[in-house]
């Protein structure tokens, strides 16, 4: 049922004084309590019974601390608020004569239970265990709400729940109206199922559309807040607090998109939402490994061996027009993880884009290859090919390893094998005078099918451009201080193997340890990134080619690789 439905449905509940129960039934996050709290706080001035208590049953063990709650969380409807205060607790006191009469009597014995403001904070806690014994004869006449059942303490049933809610329909003249997420109920969900026909009177199944969650969810008037909108609703996304999340999570990326492209902006946006639904929702997302590894011809090149839930993600995923996971990808993914970004990372990431974006000719021309294989069935194979060797030719310079990786397979599957090989120079020709961390991307195999020659050449760059820094200060500086910024954990992922190899030989004593132990390290990390990956190869590379030099060196680095023996010198 969606959210407008089932808002009708509250306020036919609210406009009767019939006793009645009423559950709301949905997942976590998708608003069922806020879609209560909205229609409550509208109609409150023509529901039929003018008393209201909320109560969570989240953490409570027993019954009559449900009752209890209930009892101190009544609050008037004719008031300016919904939630509960000290005054309010003995307001609704006071509406009972019989309490009247007992604060009479323990008001000349000391305790003033009808004392107001701060007079009757002391008072209050003593009141309620003198209640808690008799808490449901104070209940009567009122509308109850009852949230998160499925997330009561041990002790606390859902029968009982259910049975007290069955009492305050029958023999208290009460409205009540349940929250739950019914998948959260576990082994009781069937006990619930088994009670549900008994106790409830009309059950409203939650299901708000995306567009529903995200009125609820974002302001309207914010230009980002637009942005992730259409994404949101893209995916299908309802969870309102997964939207809330996400959309908090940009507001600390939007000092660095300033003065950007408007294009860089929507690529962050585009990526945020999918990668922080993907985290914070997983269960209804795409698998983030899956989404790590995607391409936009996985499956169509070779056999197609996928399961049915990898062609579900794949699908989204195609649908949303989601290419593959790169630099700026893996910094959001990083972030969203961690609870904070690296900024300084980022902001190298989203100036690549930009540049990128600088140059809109370029990048249309690049993007519509893939428009014309995406937007029809026609017979176009020509056309597509033709397409891709222009933007080869005309504005590899613009080109991502993996844009161009993409275009020489395509071409190589559909027939122009030679056209491939002829155009590999000349996106590499293009490539010269790019920073070191460019050709690094050259190794993002494990992800993302980079094409061999490109990887090979990139990685053949890397070892013929001189370095900037010294690895091996970097190395020795990391190992005794026990800490880095990224910029140089990049740089020495791009460091080639026969370097570290150098630098081990020339370090000695406590550096030469401290520069080890600093290099594996990255390796051993929860989480590692692409980089901290490729850190630690290098270093356990590094060793093992040290360790092939004679019989004492295998000796000396065999601690450092974890009983993996160096391969046998040859005699």
């Amino acid at each position: 049922m969606s959210q407008k439905r089932a808002l009708n449905e509250i306020e036919r509940f609210l406009s009767s004084a019939a006793p009645e129960v009423l559950s709301i039934a949905g997942r976590w996050g998708v608003g069922k309590t806020y879609a209560w709290d909205t229609m409550l706080q509208a109609k409150r001035a023509t529901a039929a019974l003018r008393h209201y208590a909320y109560v969570s049953a989240f953490g409570l063990k027993s019954l009559e601390a449900v009752k209890t709650a209930i009892v101190q969380s009544t609050v008037s409807l004719q008031g300016n608020e919904l939630e509960p205060t000290v005054d309010s607790f003995v307001e609704h006191l006071r509406s009972f004569e019989g309490l009247r009469k007992l604060g009479g009597e323990v008001t000349r014995k000391g305790l003033n239970i009808f004392a107001t403001g701060a007079a009757a904070i002391p008072h209050v806690g003593k009141m309620a265990d003198l209640l808690a014994p008799g808490a449901s004869l104070l209940i009567r006449n009122q509308i109850v709400c009852i949230d998160d059942i499925e997330r009561a303490g041990k002790g606390l049933d859902v029968a009982d729940i259910l049975g007290l809610v069955s009492f305050l329909r029958e023999r208290r003249n009460c409205k009540v109206v349940l929250l739950l997420n019914e998948d959260g109920l576990g082994k009781q969900g069937a006990k619930y199922r088994q009670y549900l026909e008994k106790v409830v009177d009309q059950a409203v199944a939650f299901e708000p559309t995306a567009e529903e969650s995200i009125a609820a969810a974002l302001p309207p008037g914010d230009a980002l807040g637009e942005l992730v909108a259409k994404h949101a609703i893209a995916l299908g996304i309802t969870n309102i607090r997964v939207i809330r999340r996400i959309r908090r999570f940009l507001s600390y990326l939007e000092p660095q998109l300033a003065g950007l492209h408007d294009g860089v902006a929507d690529n962050v946006v585009h990526s945020i939402v999918l990668i922080g639904w993907c985290v914070f929702e997983p269960k209804l997302a795409p698998d983030i490994e899956r989404v790590r590894r995607h391409n936009l011809f996985l499956g169509m090149l070779g056999e197609d061996q996928r399961t049915a839930e990898e062609l579900r993600d794949d699908q989204i995923l195609q649908s949303y027009g989601f290419g593959g996971f790169d630099k700026l990808d893996e910094l959001i993914f990083d972030g969203l993880k961690a609870g904070a970004f690296d900024t300084d990372a980022l902001q190298m990431a989203l100036a690549e884009v930009n540049g990128r974006y600088a140059n809109e000719d370029a990048r249309k021309a690049i993007q519509k290859p893939w428009d014309t294989f995406g937007e029809s069935f026609d017979a176009d194979a020509d056309a597509l090919m033709d397409s891709l060797v222009a933007s080869i030719e005309n504005h590899a310079d613009a080109m991502s390893p993996a844009q161009a990786s993409d275009a020489l397979d395509v071409l190589r599957e559909l027939g122009r094998p030679q056209e491939a090989e002829r155009l590999l120079p000349i996106y590499l020709e293009a490539q010269n005078g790019r920073p070191r961390e460019f050709f690094a991307t050259g190794r993002e195999g494990a992800r993302r099918l980079i094409d061999p020659a490109i990887a090979a050449a990139f990685e053949q760059k890397l070892n013929d451009m001189p370095l900037e820094k010294d690895p091996a200060q970097i190395l020795v500086d990391i190992g005794t201080k026990n800490g880095w910024n990224p910029a140089d954990v990049a740089f020495l992922a791009t460091v080639p193997v026969d370097k570290y190899v150098d630098l081990l030989r020339q370090l000695r004593g406590d550096d030469l340890h401290s520069a080890v132990r600093a290099g594996l390290r990255f390796g051993e990390f929860a989480n590692p990134d692409g980089n901290d990956q490729e850190v630690a190869k290098r270093m356990d590379a590094a060793l093992k080619k040290i360790g092939e030099d004679n019989a004492l060196n295998r000796m000396r680095v065999k601690p450092y690789l974890k009983n993996e023996a160096p391969a046998e010198q040859a005699e």
